[in-house]
């Protein structure tokens, strides 16, 4: 099996972190590791198990002055909004090592950098470069940011994870993220969100088995 660099993308609430965990526990059959990013944020407190992020686990949380210093040779770093994330590039060739893929959470301006970086390094043939964009509204009716905000911020609210401030931050910036879908290998429609912990549930609702089973195709057979 030739390796695999799954880079994952989509705004704020719209279901990635639920869906990677949806992965590990009904599919174990499908190996991948993830890297741990660095983030300037804060450890939120996770609303479905009552429990704050942990440092090493979720994200390595470093001080905003500590992302002036890190090594743009080993480091891709970006603000995203008013923060700021990293992904350590020498993380993921070490566990391209030991895994055939490797499923990558990413802002889109820095995921088109991380395909640039692993062509630059690896052939196709070798390593190959999956785009996927998760999306909270068919594409054909991503044209209001109004309504995209208003769902956004809806969702957001529900999840109940962030500051005033940074849930408006977000859903603002939403409209914005959806504009780069096409741009994607894949685009999955996804109406179940964070902020929806019954359906993301054991078992899973109708609409979350069918954004697991189309992010599984995907991985299975592109």
């Amino acid at each position: 099996m030739n390796k695999k660099i799954v880079i994952l993308s989509g705004p704020s609430c719209v279901g990635k972190g639920p869906l990677r965990a949806a992965l590990r526990q009904y599919h174990p059959e499908i190996a991948f590791a993830e890297p741990i990013n660095c983030h300037s944020r804060r450890p939120r407190l996770k609303k479905a198990s009552g429990n704050l992020e942990t440092h090493g686990i979720d994200y390595y949380f470093l001080p905003r002055a500590m992302f002036y210093q890190l090594d743009p040779q080993r480091f891709l770093t970006i603000e995203i909004r008013s923060e700021y994330q990293a992904v350590d590039l020498a993380q993921i060739e070490n566990l391209l090592t030991q895994n055939n893929i490797i499923l990558i959470e990413a802002y889109p301006s820095a995921a088109f950098k991380l395909k640039q970086w692993a062509l630059e390094k690896w052939t196709p043939e070798k390593v190959k470069v999956v785009m996927v964009f998760l999306s909270p509204v068919p594409m054909e009716e991503a044209t209001s940011e109004h309504k995209i905000y208003e769902l956004m911020y809806a969702k957001l609210i529900r999840r109940g994870e962030d500051a005033p401030e940074k849930i408006a931050e977000r859903a603002r910036s939403a409209f914005q993220e959806i504009q780069h879908a096409h741009l994607y290998d894949h685009i999955i429609f996804n109406p179940i969100g964070e902020d929806d912990i019954t359906g993301w549930g054991d078992p899973l609702s109708a609409d979350a088995k069918n954004t697991l089973e189309q992010f599984i195709k995907i991985l299975k057979n592109d």
